[in-house]
């Protein structure tokens, strides 16, 4: 079911939620599309690593804005450059780092909705002290994000980068 009215965000509006180092606007909600889908604007800094992970409800799709984005979908790393989009779906490992020495921004669509909650509780666990991973795997669950630390370790290696947290 699509939204049945009109969605405008203006620029600079949103709901901004940060977490360990990672700052997250929620543009668009499930709640303004009647679930159908959701828009967060993200900002990671340089050497940023989202690590290996899964949903098996959601589909993504990102369009870089500014920076530069490494990607791993299923057992494939690539590169993006502003302009770019790349499709993550449901069922498939994938993440998201940081290349070069500025930050990225990139909007990430989400179908169906709902994926927004997750940026939420994790910046509320962050709040009170720094996360554990046991922590950010039980948020996970709860969002339909299933990390895969076990994928992680051929990144870091190749692209020299850093677990988050």
């Amino acid at each position: 079911m699509a939204a049945k009215e009109m969605i405008v965000v203006d620029p600079g509006a949103g709901s901004p939620v940060s977490a360990l180092g990672f700052k997250t606007v929620i543009k668009i909600r499930g709640e303004q599309t009647s679930g159908a889908f959701s828009i967060v604007e993200n900002m990671l800094p340089p050497g940023a690593f989202v690590p290996p992970h899964r949903h098996e409800r959601i589909d993504e799709v990102s369009y870089l804005l500014e920076g530069e984005l490494g990607v791993m979908v299923a057992e494939e790393d690539f590169q993006l450059r502003p302009g770019s989009f790349v499709v993550r779906p449901r069922g498939v490992p994938h993440a998201l780092w940081v290349t070069g020495t500025r930050p990225a921004r990139f909007l990430d669509i989400f179908t169906p909705a709902g994926h927004e909650a997750f940026f939420e509780e994790v910046a509320q666990i962050a709040s009170l002290s720094p996360p554990t991973a046991k922590q950010l795997a039980e948020a996970g669950l709860q969002h339909d994000v299933i990390f895969m630390p076990e994928l992680a370790p051929p990144l870091v290696k190749k692209y020299n980068l850093r677990m988050p947290g």
